[in-house]
């Protein structure tokens, strides 16, 4: 069996996140549904799913959309764990009856994120404290969430920046996984007209990346280590990373 990580665009790879999956010897399968790559049938050789951010929509006409979502509900449904970043948070929210819709201002930089009710206490973000800087790219956001989540760490302009519904599916808006290169590169790559929506430039995104990126990295890895070991069935851990096929014995 292994963990099936959904990628939606080159940029928004698994990152900090593989890092850590591939230390604790996960067997994992990344299918590029933005190169084509098509999602399987069933879950039957699964036991854990993980999307990944994008600049598509969970509203979108993509072909995978669609089939994407009901993965994420037969998952949910089979209490297979399921872990949503950013677009993967919204796809996760849609599938299980909640709502997606588009910000009245995008969030892109750093933002100061903070526990809500039970988010210290909540199993995948014990020792993060109160309040945490990470950083941010969408324009679109949960607006509603499904019937029986909880906010687990919430924001100003965005209320929902990471939920769980039950014991084992979560979504995160942010971007834990990015690593420094991936965060410069994303700065790098705004436009002006983006920058000036959100009231900021490149030089003061790249001054407060030197200072916020050391502690969200720490925060990412003790997220993503306590994923592997409380999401993910340990027993079925197998020595691997690779795309897109199936890992092998």
């Amino acid at each position: 069996m292994a963990i099936l990580v959904i990628q939606h665009s080159k940029i928004s790879d698994p990152g900090l996140l593989g890092n850590s999956l591939r230390s604790h010897g996960q067997r994992v399968r990344i299918v590029r549904v933005d190169l084509g790559q098509p999602l399987p049938n069933d879950l039957d050789d699964v036991h854990g799913l993980i999307s990944l951010g994008g600049p598509q929509s969970a509203n979108g006409n993509d072909p995978w959309v669609n089939p994407e979502l009901e993965l994420m509900r037969e998952a949910h449904a089979r209490q297979i764990p399921v872990l949503g970043l950013c677009l993967g948070a919204q796809m996760l929210a849609k599938a299980l009856g909640g709502e997606v819709t588009t910000m009245t201002k995008p969030e892109l930089g750093w933002v100061a994120v903070r526990a809500a009710g039970i988010g210290v206490e909540d199993v995948l973000h014990a020792g993060i404290g109160w309040t945490q800087y990470v950083f941010e790219s969408h324009g679109e956001h949960v607006s509603k969430l499904p019937e029986g989540a909880t906010v687990v760490m919430k924001g100003e302009a965005c209320p929902v920046q990471a939920f769980r519904v039950g014991a084992l599916s979560y979504g995160i808006q942010y971007h834990p996984e990015w690593t420094r290169e991936t965060i410069l590169g994303e700065i790098d790559s705004a436009t002006d007209a983006e920058l000036a929506v959100v009231g900021t430039t490149k030089a003061n995104l790249r001054q407060a990346t030197a200072e916020h990126y050391p502690a969200a990295e720490r925060n990412a890895n003790r997220v993503f280590e306590l994923a592997n070991l409380l999401l993910f069935p340990a027993g079925r851990q197998q020595t691997g990373l690779v795309a897109p096929g199936w890992v092998h014995h």
